[in-house]
């Protein structure tokens, strides 16, 4: 794999008429490139991951929200008989094409967790969490990559790949690859002034190191003060999907302490900022047990 790919069709695999489809060729080529045993894909969308894992020999498992799976509330893990190799996402961008009128829904709830129905930062939070749940299902040394592209709206400019690489490991990221777009619906305008189409994709390559989620989120959270809220935030919504949806707090806090006993306890308010967490985004069942809240 280089950095700059190229395909001026998106091949036989999934179902051409899909809005948003992912080439299969780049499925092909990060399928070369890291070689896995076991891929996953938590996007899925007509299946052209499937597609190209079973003519590659490649063991797979297809997630999607449209058949009841939400990467928000359901940890990818749970799903699998062993940590994947390769966890792969393309997710819808914000409000480019909305999906909640796009097939069937086997959840209506789920209809409504769609990302392509988020604001803009809506959008980069749920995003985030399904970075945060992918590296999760990845084995030490494996890789997990999303496609990913840009977004102009309302005459403003907004790069998401740069989103993604800032919320992730700066040590975990292994490349960018460039995607070049073809047929796109700009091609045949004619646009006035001084502007810039959009014609391609970014491809991200991280390969997951052996730090545990709780000490990679708190040192992100410190690394980029401006992200500190949403990196805790999504630091316990993943925890609670890893404890089936609700906890006692005094489990949850269990669950934090487990993975990074030794770096928390340099960190003396810890506790106070994950009860601050659970007040302000999660639903208070009873006393003392903490869920995910309900579907937006």
């Amino acid at each position: 794999m280089k950095s700059l790919i190229s395909f001026l069709n998106r091949g036989p695999w999934g179902d051409p008429h899909w809005p948003g489809n992912c080439s299969g060729h780049v499925v092909r080529e990060l399928i070369e490139f890291t070689r896995p045993t076991l891929m996953v894909d938590v996007c899925e969308g007509s299946g052209t991951s499937g597609d190209v894992c079973r003519e590659m020999g490649v063991e797979y498992v297809g997630l999607d929200l449209h058949r009841g799976f939400d990467f928000t509330s359901d940890y990818v893990l749970s799903r699998l008989s062993r940590p994947a190799d390769l966890v792969f996402s393309h997710p819808p961008y914000e409000a480019m094409i909305d999906y909640r009128n796009v097939g069937t829904w086997s959840d209506p709830d789920h209809k409504y967790r769609d990302l392509s129905g988020c604001t803009e930062e809506g959008f980069v939070e749920k995003s985030h969490l399904m970075l945060i749940n992918q590296r999760e299902a990845t084995r030490p040394g494996g890789h997990y990559a999303s496609l990913i592209g840009d977004l102009r709206k309302n005459g403003r400019f907004r790069s998401f790949q740069a989103d993604y690489i800032s919320m992730m490991p700066r040590d975990e990221l292994m490349g960018v690859v460039i995607k070049a777009q073809h047929n796109c619906t700009s091609d045949a305008r004619s646009y006035a002034g001084k502007f810039i189409p959009i014609v391609h994709e970014y491809l991200l390559v991280w390969q997951r190191k052996a730090a545990l989620l709780v000490q990679v989120a708190i040192e992100k959270a410190i690394e980029t003060k401006t992200r500190g809220e949403l990196v805790w935030k999504n630091l316990l919504y993943t925890v609670l999907m890893r404890l089936g949806g609700k906890a006692a707090l005094t489990e949850i806090y269990r669950e934090v302490e487990r993975e990074a006993s030794e770096y928390l306890a340099t960190k003396a308010h810890w506790m106070e900022k994950v009860r601050q967490q659970l007040q302000k985004h999660f639903t208070n069942i009873e006393r003392g047990t903490w869920a995910l809240p309900a579907a937006a």
